[in-house]
C-alpha cells in the first residue's frame, strides 16, 4: 500500500502513556482506500484498566457496539467504531534490534532470490498469541498473522479480542512509541483482511479531541462542492470535475468530531474506583446542585406561565374592539415587532427543545445546534438590555426632547412646507407656470397644512405622555418596539404631505397618460391591452379635431403639475427613506446572531473555517546502525524510517462570515426590487412603496393550555440544564 495516515490523539501522547513496556489497546475507525488507508484514533486503554473494568470479553463487546450504533448512519456506513490493534510504549533496544535483523534479512533474501523465502515464513512468530504444540489447527488458522519478529507477541487477551468478532475484518495495527521522541506513534504491523500489508509512506496527524464548548473541525464552506461555477467553464474543467476526488475527508472528519462521544463509554468505565470520601463529597455536592436547579426551572416556568396568561388575555381583549383592525393597519410597524415579540417569549421553552443524538455524539452538530438554541433568548436579552438604555434615555431627557420636537416640528410647517407652497405659486426657480393652476394647488396644500397643524397643536399636550409611553414600552418590550412605534408615529405626522402628494400625483398621472394617448392618436396607433402593443389604427377627422383641443391646454399645465408633483415627491420620498432606514435597524437588532457573535469573541475554535495541517520537526532518531551485521549500512535498508509528523489545525471564520449570512438570508433580493418600484412609482405618478416587508414572524401564535405550557417550560429548564 502506497500511504498510511495516522490521525492521532494529541491529548493522549504524555498524561496516559506513562508506562515503560506497557501495552494499550487502541479504540477508533480504520477507512481503507484505493491505495490508501487512513487509522483514525479516539482512545486507548491498557490491558490491566480493560481487565479491571471488563468482567468480561462480551462486555467489552457489548460496550464497543453500543458506541457504534450512537455515531451517525454517514459515519456508521463508512467505517465501524471498532479495537483497531495495540501499542507498545517505550520498547526495549534488543527489540530494535530483533526487528531491524529481520527486515534486513528479508530484504537480503529477496535481492538473492533464494528458495528460502517460504522458509522463512513458515517459521514466522505469530502475531495472534503464542502458539502451543498442543493445538496444531489453531496454528494452522493464525498463519496468516505471522511475521519474523518477536515484537508482535501478544498475550492471552490481545489473543482473544482479536479473534473475536470486536475486531472487524481481520485488520489489526501494531503501534510503538520510542524514549525521547514525545511518544509520537511509529507504524510496526499493518494487516488488512488477514494480510499482512507494506507501508510506503506514513504520515502521523495530531489532532486535539473536539470537546464540546470548545472546539470542533470542519472544512468549511469555501470548499470546491460548494463554490459557485461561472456561467461557462471550459472542456478541461468539466472533465477534472468528473473525476472522482483523491481523498474524502468528509467521514474523517465526522470520525475526529465523534472521537471524545466514542472514548467516554469506554474510558468511564476505568475511573469508576475512587475514594470513598470523594465519591461522597461529589454526590453531596451533586445533589445540591440538582436540587436548586430543580427549584430554579420550577420557579422559572410558573413565571413564564403567568406571562403567557397575559400574553393570552392581551390578545383575547383587542379581539373584541371593534376597531381593532383599524388599529392594526394604523400601527401595522408596532402591531408587527409586538407580534415578533409576543412569539419570542411564548416560544423560548420550545427552542430550547432539542432531542436529537447527534448534538450529543457530532461536537460540530452539537455546537452549530447550541447556537442555534441560545439564539432566541440572547437576541430578547439584548433587545431588552438596549430598550432599557433607550428608555432611560427618555425619561431623563424629557424636557430637552419635548422641547427639540416642537422646534423641529414649527420648522418643518413654517420653513419647508408654508415656505414651499408659497415659493411654488409664484416663479419657482424661472419658471413660468400656470397661475390659477398654481394657486388652486398652493391653497389646497396651505389649507391642508394649516388643518393639520392645528390639529397637531391641539395634540402637542400629550407628547410627554407619548415618550413616556415610548420610553416604558422600551424598557418592558425592547428597543425595537419603541422604534416601530416612532415610525408609526412619523407616518402619522406626516399624513398630510403623504395625502398632498397622492393628491398632486393623481393629476401628474392622469395628465401624462392623456398627454401619452394624445401623441398616440397623431401618430395613428392605438394601444391594445389584450396583446400589450401597439397597434395601428384608422381615426376620423372629428377625433383629431378633439384630440388636438385637449392636447394644448393639457400639455401647457403639465409643467405646474410637475413642479408641484416633485416638491411633494422630494418630501414623501425623504420621509419613507427615513422610515426604511429605521425598519432596517430594527431588523438587523432582531437578525443579528448575538449568541454566535459572543462565541466568536471568546472560542473562536468553534468557527472552524478550513483544516490546515502544520508541521512538526520531529527528533526522532534510531539506532539501528548498531543492530544491523558488519559491514552494512544504514542507508541501504530504509527501515523505521520517520513518519512525517502533522498538526491538524483550523483556519477559522471572520466576523463578517460569521454574521454574514444572517443578514444576507434577510436582506438578499430586497435593496434592487424596491429601488427600481420607487423609481417607477416616482417618474410615473403611480403608487410609491412605503415599507420594505423585512419583519415578519418565523412562528405562528401558540395556543395551548396552561398546564401544558408549564410542562413545556419544565421541559425546557431540564433541556437548557443538560
Amino acid at each position: 500500500m502506497e500511504r498510511c495516515r495516522i490521525w492521532w490523539p494529541r491529548q493522549q501522547r504524555q498524561p496516559e502513556l506513562e508506562s515503560v513496556s506497557a501495552r494499550y489497546v487502541m479504540f477508533g475507525w480504520l477507512f481503507p482506500h484505493a491505495g490508501s488507508v487512513d487509522i483514525v484514533v479516539a482512545a486507548f486503554l491498557s490491558e490491566g484498566e480493560i481487565l479491571r473494568s471488563f468482567p468480561s470479553l462480551d462486555t467489552l463487546q457489548a460496550t464497543i457496539l453500543s458506541s457504534d450504533k450512537r455515531m451517525p448512519i454517514t459515519l456508521q456506513e463508512s467505517a465501524a467504531f471498532t479495537i483497531l490493534g495495540d501499542c507498545v510504549v517505550h520498547l526495549p533496544r534488543d527489540f530494535e534490534a530483533c526487528c531491524v535483523k529481520e527486515k534486513y534479512q528479508l530484504l537480503q533474501t529477496q535481492a538473492v532470490k533464494t528458495k528460502h523465502s517460504a522458509k522463512n515464513q513458515d517459521s514466522s512468530v505469530v502475531l495472534n498469541g503464542s502458539l502451543g504444540s498442543e493445538d496444531q489447527e489453531q496454528s494452522r488458522n493464525n498463519r496468516k498473522w505471522e511475521c519474523d519478529c518477536d515484537c508482535s507477541v501478544l498475550d492471552g487477551f490481545l489473543d482473544t479480542c482479536k479473534k473475536s468478532s470486536v475486531v472487524k475484518g481481520g485488520n489489526w495495527v501494531h503501534f510503538c512509541c520510542k524514549p525521547n521522541v514525545n511518544q509520537i506513534p511509529m507504524l510496526q504491523h499493518l494487516y488488512l483482511d488477514d494480510q499482512n500489508v507494506e507501508i510506503n509512506h506514513c504520515h502521523v496527524i495530531l489532532y486535539d479531541v473536539p470537546i464540546a464548548g470548545r472546539n470542533h473541525f470542519s472544512q468549511g464552506d469555501d470548499a470546491p462542492h460548494s463554490l459557485k461555477p461561472p456561467l461557462k467553464m471550459p472542456n478541461w474543467i468539466c472533465d477534472l470535475q468528473k473525476r472522482p476526488p483523491v481523498l474524502d475527508l468528509d467521514p474523517i472528519v465526522l470520525a475526529l468530531n465523534c472521537a471524545n462521544a466514542a472514548r467516554v463509554p469506554v474510558a468511564w468505565k476505568t475511573v469508576n474506583n475512587s475514594s470513598a470520601a470523594h465519591f461522597l463529597l461529589a454526590t453531596v455536592f451533586d445533589a445540591l446542585v440538582l436540587l436548586l436547579q430543580h427549584l430554579t426551572g420550577i420557579v422559572l416556568a410558573s413565571v413564564s406561565t403567568i406571562v403567557y396568561i397575559f400574553i393570552q388575555l392581551f390578545r383575547k381583549c383587542l379581539s373584541h374592539v371593534s376597531k381593532y383592525s383599524m388599529l392594526q393597519k394604523v400601527f401595522r410597524h408596532s402591531w408587527k415587532n409586538m407580534h415578533l415579540r409576543c412569539c419570542q417569549i411564548l416560544y423560548w421553552p420550545v427552542s430550547l427543545q432539542d432531542t436529537s443524538l447527534s448534538s450529543s455524539v457530532n461536537v460540530e452538530y452539537a455546537h452549530k445546534a447550541a447556537i442555534k438554541k441560545h439564539a432566541l433568548w440572547s437576541n430578547i436579552i439584548m433587545d431588552l438590555l438596549m430598550g432599557f438604555i433607550l428608555g432611560t434615555t427618555l425619561l431623563l431627557n424629557m424636557e430637552t426632547i419635548c422641547s427639540w420636537t416642537f422646534s423641529l416640528l414649527h420648522y418643518m410647517t413654517d420653513a419647508v412646507l408654508r415656505s414651499g407652497c408659497v415659493w411654488l405659486m409664484g416663479v419657482p426657480a424661472g419658471f413660468k407656470l400656470n397661475t390659477e393652476l398654481a394657486e388652486l394647488l398652493g391653497m389646497i396644500s396651505l389649507n391642508a397644512i394649516q388643518i393639520y397643524s392645528t390639529l397637531w397643536f391641539i395634540l402637542g399636550g400629550f407628547l410627554r405622555h407619548i415618550i413616556q409611553g415610548l420610553a416604558f414600552s422600551g424598557i418592558l418590550l425592547g428597543f425595537t418596539v419603541p422604534v416601530s412605534f416612532f415610525i408609526d408615529i412619523i407616518q402619522l405626522a406626516t399624513l398630510h404631505v403623504t395625502m398632498l402628494q397622492w393628491l398632486i400625483s393623481l393629476i401628474y398621472s392622469r395628465q401624462i397618460q392623456t398627454v401619452t394617448s394624445l401623441w398616440r392618436l397623431f401618430r395613428g396607433r392605438k394601444w391594445n391591452p389584450l396583446r400589450q402593443r401597439l397597434d395601428s389604427y384608422d381615426y376620423t377627422v372629428e377625433q383629431h379635431v378633439v384630440g388636438s383641443l385637449l392636447f394644448t391646454p393639457v400639455l401647457l399645465l403639465l409643467p405646474t403639475a410637475s413642479i408641484f408633483y416633485i416638491f411633494f415627491s422630494i418630501l414623501s420620498s425623504t420621509i419613507i427613506c427615513l422610515c426604511i432606514v429605521l425598519e432596517i435597524a430594527i431588523c438587523i437588532i432582531h437578525c443579528t446572531p448575538y449568541a454566535a457573535l459572543f462565541l466568536w469573541v471568546t472560542r473562536r475554535q468553534r468557527f472552524p473555517a478550513g483544516l490546515l495541517f502544520l508541521p512538526v520537526l520531529s527528533s526522532v532518531s534510531t539506532d539501528d546502525d548498531d543492530a544491523l551485521p558488519v559491514g552494512e549500512k544504514k542507508t541501504d535498508i530504509h527501515v523505521h524510517s520517520v513518519p512525517l509528523v502533522s498538526e491538524l489545525n483550523c483556519n477559522y471564520n471572520t466576523l463578517g462570515q460569521v454574521i454574514g449570512p444572517h443578514y444576507q438570508k434577510v436582506f438578499k433580493g430586497i435593496a434592487l426590487p424596491f429601488c427600481k418600484q420607487l423609481a417607477h412609482g416616482i417618474l410615473r405618478g403611480a403608487r410609491i412603496p412605503t415599507t420594505l416587508h423585512l419583519l415578519s414572524s418565523p412562528y405562528p401564535w401558540m395556543h395551548i393550555g396552561i398546564r401544558d405550557y408549564w410542562m413545556l417550560c419544565r421541559g425546557a429548564t431540564k433541556q437548557g440544564r443538560n
